[in-house]
């Protein structure tokens, strides 16, 4: 029987927001250069080569166009005039249970409209490095805190409901404070932090982020915290942040 799944479903986040109304997504491809080092004396006249450098290629999208996906297909325009490297995640359908994860530059960002169709977008992204295949979940991080005062003074907020792993979405509430500070506990994971869908830093495992999160008036902010282990899909942390006061 086939173990084949239909494509519906499969996503591209730049960062941790999903690339909206996406049709198509073709990448990656990897190939490798060949150094020839075939000699005189090569046996029976056949060309003898070694591996050489590995290039990922590119990753292609279309689908229809919507400027109202700030921080998904206009991030992309963004990073393309900014000529900046992030983080791209491919997900597949949950039934394949595998995700590609890798950084990128955008290369090509294009808009189009014909007679018969809707308007569309095209984009082109480069992959930079080495793109890793996940085909088993990351364990995820064992705690997260959230605390008022940075460094020694560190004063956590209670996170509802109490943290665990398996629980993706939380929220905290407190008042005063105009800055607050994270701290991810995830052992040999790579932990990447965001606020309102822009990333802030990477996270050492159990040490404060050296980066507050300024809260100057009462309001909320959304955390996201992409944490993964390597060879393995990312998990994806949210929490809403509010100052009542």
């Amino acid at each position: 029987m086939t173990q084949a799944v239909n494509s519906i479903g499969t996503t591209l986040m730049k960062g941790v927001s999903v690339v909206a109304e996406i049709k198509e997504i073709n990448g990656i491809d990897i190939k490798a250069e060949t150094i020839d080092v075939t000699t005189l004396s090569s046996t029976n006249g056949y060309r003898e080569f070694l591996l050489g450098f590995k290039d990922a290629g590119e990753v292609s999208i279309s689908g229809f166009f919507y400027p109202g996906d700030t921080t998904g297909q206009k991030a992309m325009l963004t990073a393309l005039t900014a000529g900046s490297t992030d983080s791209y995640t491919i997900t597949f359908p949950t039934a394949m249970g595998a995700t590609w994860t890798f950084d990128a530059v955008v290369t090509g960002f294009k808009t189009g409209a014909t007679v018969e169709d809707a308007v569309n977008f095209e984009a082109t992204i480069k992959l930079s490095g080495e793109p890793v295949l996940g085909t088993t979940a990351s364990t995820g991080a064992s705690d997260i805190l959230i605390s008022k005062t940075g460094g020694t003074g560190l004063t956590a907020y209670a996170i509802v409901p109490a943290f665990v792993t398996a629980k993706l979405k939380y929220s905290i509430s407190y008042t005063t404070e105009l800055l607050f500070f994270v701290k991810v506990t995830a052992v040999s994971h790579t932990i990447k932090m965001y606020v309102d869908d822009v990333f802030v830093q990477t996270l050492t495992t159990a040490v404060e982020g050296t980066t507050s999160v300024a809260m100057a008036t009462v309001g909320s902010k959304k955390v996201t915290i992409k944490c993964w282990e390597a060879s393995k899909t990312p998990i994806i942390y949210e929490l809403m942040v509010g100052r009542v006061s």
